[in-house]
């Protein structure tokens, strides 16, 4: 559940605006053009790797894993359904100043292999936890929204050795429940009309849903075998729903620092105010925002986000 990516002159003023800036799904070589036009500030493209296999000439790699940058603890960005790793392109910044952060993009996103499995949440998460063992890294600050929300909770239940704490994002498992239309909606979109309509429920600002962006979200579901893959990972959402619980509960019970927060206004995945009280931890619910609070209230998330760390870290 997330926003595609906007060129070099609009990321610029995204960044000021709190507009969505990550393309959901570039090649290759359109990450290299990112690094160096206009793209996340302190990506170091020569950090940007590969963590499974060699991909045959005009394949994607599996996983993509890119060191951005920062100082302090290592901290892992995991975006939404739809969308990839630059998503978090307003928040960088910021977090950089409190933590090491690390990105990547989810099977069947952006620059990652469209081979998903069995599209469950806890294939994705089995795929994170490899690429991050192949890495070397352990005891991340895990911070995901929505279907990443959702694949941190599950990495704090099985690999609890990966995790420093979590900060969740509007997450799957921990709402009434995503939105199943919007799910099946998104991997066919075609149109100009129809794409806008369907973009214009994750936000409760409209003017974030550009023509240029609902051209970039159409040209990226062009791409070779992407509307199978996200088609195969919002079922597998929708099947995750009893392990999402579970693992929520397993978080719940454990003394894990936690922070989540939430948009007031998210159609796509509405607030639980009662499994958010179960869950424990601190959390924050923006008023007047919908499913993209990171990117809807950049200055309200970020200014959570690194409080919350520096609590944690000690710093």
């Amino acid at each position: 559940m997330g926003l595609p990516g906007r060129p070099k002159s609009e990321n610029r003023s995204a960044q000021h605006e709190g507009a969505p800036v990550s393309p959901a799904g570039r090649s290759k070589d359109q990450h290299h053009d990112a690094h160096h036009e206009g793209g996340p500030a302190g990506v170091n493209s020569d950090v940007a790797t590969t963590v499974r296999g060699v991909p045959e000439p005009g394949e994607l790699p599996e996983l993509s894993l890119k060191r951005l940058g920062g100082q302090g603890p290592d901290a892992l960005l995991l975006h939404g359904f739809g969308s990839d790793s630059l998503s978090w392109i307003v928040n960088q910044p910021a977090l950089e100043g409190v933590a090491q952060l690390y990105a990547l993009d989810l099977p069947g996103h952006g620059a990652s292999h469209h081979d998903v499995g069995d599209g469950h949440v806890a294939t994705l998460a089995e795929r994170v936890a490899d690429a991050l063992d192949r890495r070397g890294l352990k005891r991340l600050h895990l911070i995901g929204h929505s279907l990443g929300g959702g694949i941190a909770l599950l990495l704090a239940q099985s690999r609890p050795d990966l995790v420093a704490s979590l900060v969740l994002i509007a997450p799957a498992g921990l709402g009434h429940a995503v939105d199943p239309n919007f799910l099946a909606a998104y991997p066919s979109l075609r149109s100009a009309i129809e794409t806008e309509a369907l973009l214009r429920q994750l936000v409760q600002q409209p003017r974030l849903i550009g023509r240029t962006l609902v051209a970039r979200v159409v040209e990226q579901l062009e791409r070779p075998h992407a509307r199978t893959a996200l088609r195969t990972v919002a079922d597998g959402l929708a099947r995750s729903s009893a392990a999402l619980v579970d693992a929520a509960a397993a978080v719940a019970a454990s003394d894990l620092p936690r922070l989540v927060v939430w948009g007031g206004n998210d159609r796509i995945n509405p607030l639980s105010v009662e499994r958010l009280t179960r869950f424990g931890g601190e959390s924050h619910i923006a008023p007047d925002v919908g499913h993209l609070p990171h990117v809807e209230a950049p200055r309200l998330v970020n200014a959570e986000i690194v409080r919350f760390l520096r609590q944690v870290h000690g710093g």
